[in-house]
């Protein structure tokens, strides 16, 4: 009896394991943050062409930077949208991550805002983001608009940044990305991802909080990440299929305005 019960449970077992496999066989899973990149992702356009092809697209929001990319790896999604390369170089290198970008979409020029334009800075202080890659960022934003003189990232320290000003009493501050804007709504000054400005204000309003930003040239293109055994996958191939679309970019375009900018290219063979 208790062989034949524990031969049941394993064939229970193995009809619900081939069940969730189907289930999920024709599901694209992709992560992202919530502005602009989830609604990117379900705009008409997207979905429309992805059941076209058979398929249907699931998203799943994120509020960080950390956990997309360990729920790409751990096989929780299909691709993530949130991150530029230089962020996922940043994460294979000191994660051990397996992941690839299989296309890039569009970029947010990095800005400073405040609620109150100012062109002097003495005795402010401008807080950045505490993640590496876009500290560089944030540094070289702020050099080139005369605040800085010289900075270092070498062994990065969010307690100790390191940098030079001639500017009186100028400070710089790195801290969570969640808390950068709440210093603007102090009135305070803060450099921000576009993403992070967007979920918070709305384009209209990040417009308006505008201090100075990046040139879109500069600008670090946002990508979809996929594990690397999956970059000539179906599924991916037709995630960024869709994303290549015309259609997107008049969404984008009429969306976000200059806050946001389509730059697609593929990066799969």
């Amino acid at each position: 009896m208790k062989k034949f019960s524990l031969v049941i449970l394993l064939l229970l077992s193995l009809v619900f394991t081939l069940s969730a496999c189907g289930k999920n066989e024709f599901e694209i899973v992709v992560g992202a943050t919530k502005s602009p990149h989830s609604e990117i992702l379900n705009c008409e356009a997207v979905k429309n062409y992805v059941e076209s092809k058979g398929y249907t697209l699931k998203v799943k929001i994120y509020h960080d930077y950390v956990t997309p990319n360990k729920a790409l790896q751990d096989e929780a999604l299909d691709a993530n949208y949130f991150q530029h390369i230089p962020y996922l170089t940043e994460e294979i290198e000191t994660k051990g991550y397996d992941l690839k970008a299989a296309c890039q979409v569009h970029n947010e020029p990095l800005n400073l805002y405040g609620i109150v334009k100012t062109d002097n800075f003495q005795n402010e202080t401008i807080y950045i983001i505490n993640d590496a890659s876009n500290v560089e960022r944030a540094y070289k934003l702020l050099q080139a608009n005369g605040l800085i003189d010289t900075y270092s990232v070498e062994n990065f320290n969010a307690n100790n940044p390191v940098y030079t000003t001639s500017v009186a009493g100028l400070k710089i501050e790195c801290i969570d990305s969640g808390l950068l804007r709440y210093k603007v709504e102090e009135d305070a000054y803060a450099v921000i991802p576009g993403n992070f400005a967007l979920t918070a204000w709305g384009a209209q309003r990040a417009a308006e909080y505008k201090v100075f930003g990046e040139s879109v040239d500069v600008a670090y293109p946002n990508i979809i990440a996929c594990r690397s055994e999956d970059l000539n996958s179906d599924k991916i191939k037709i995630l960024v299929e869709a994303l290549a679309q015309e259609e997107v970019r008049e969404f984008i375009e009429s969306t976000y305005g200059p806050t946001v900018n389509y730059v697609f290219e593929s990066f799969i063979k």
